[in-house]
Formats: structure tokens, sequence, C-alpha cells
């Protein structure tokens, strides 16, 4: 498994990996954005450098901390660690960095996730009431510190 910087010719994967995953699915728009970052924003993984995109995490360092935005595994995928190596790799990130807290919000009723940041020592730190739409489902915030 390799972890890379996605490119402008990985938006199609992208929005199919996003749309399968989401009730509220980033924009075309949303993704062009962070593909022109530098550095990157946008990580992918993949078996093998021209193989396909089996997953997505999405992050921006900000100050001393950095805020995880995304995160999908396509649905073929999914239970087989990589959402765990993608964040793995963030956190890896983080450390090289030298910060030491990552922030993130999750689906109150998205118990693979929560359970997923749990195990790499993520903290419920507070609710978001209403947060995510078009539903009006409560948001988690989470906080990791090195």
């Amino acid at each position: 498994m390799i972890v890379v910087p996605a490119r402008m010719d990985d938006l199609p994967e992208l929005l199919v990996i996003e749309s399968a995953s989401f009730i509220q699915p980033w924009s075309r728009g949303s993704f062009l954005s962070e593909l022109r970052k530098m550095p990157p924003s946008l990580y992918l993984i993949r078996r093998e450098p021209t193989a396909c995109i089996l997953g997505y995490i999405c992050f921006w360092p900000v100050a001393d901390e950095i805020q995880m935005l995304n995160l999908a595994v396509h649905p073929d995928y999914r239970r087989q660690g990589l959402g765990h190596r993608l964040m793995a790799f963030l956190l890896d990130q983080a450390e090289e960095k030298g910060i030491s807290k990552v922030l993130l919000e999750v689906r109150a009723s998205n118990w693979a996730a929560i359970t997923l940041y749990r195990s790499l020592r993520f903290e419920v730190l507070y609710r978001r009431p209403g947060y995510y739409e078009p539903d009006g489902e409560d948001a988690l915030v989470m906080e990791w510190t090195g």
C-alpha cells in the first residue's frame, strides 16, 4: 500500500468514492480547490502507483494543529484497515511537523469512524448540535494529542 498526494487526473475516481460515502458529498469545486493546494492537502491510498484509488484523506495543518477535513474508503475496500492506514499517515505527518493536536468532526451515528478514531486515541471534546446538513445530525468534535 502507498499513500501519495492526489493529482488532478485522480478527480473522477475521488468523486465516485465521495458520492458513495456521504449523504452530502463534497462538490467537484471543493476537490479542485484541494487539488490545487501546495503543499498538498489531499492524499490517496493505492495498492501500487498506477492502481485504482482505494481511499483518501484530506487535512490542513493550521498553526499548531491539524484539522482533518475528509476521509473516505471506496465501499468495495472497507473493513480492510485502509482508514486506519490513512489516519496513521495523518498522525505521522503531525509528528514530523511537530504538531501535537489533530481535530476532526464526525457524525454522531458513524460508529465505524468513531471506533477507528478512538482506536487511535482520539477523544470526544464536545457535540455540535445540528451540524450536518441536510438532516441536522449532530457532530462529535474529536481531538488527538500526541
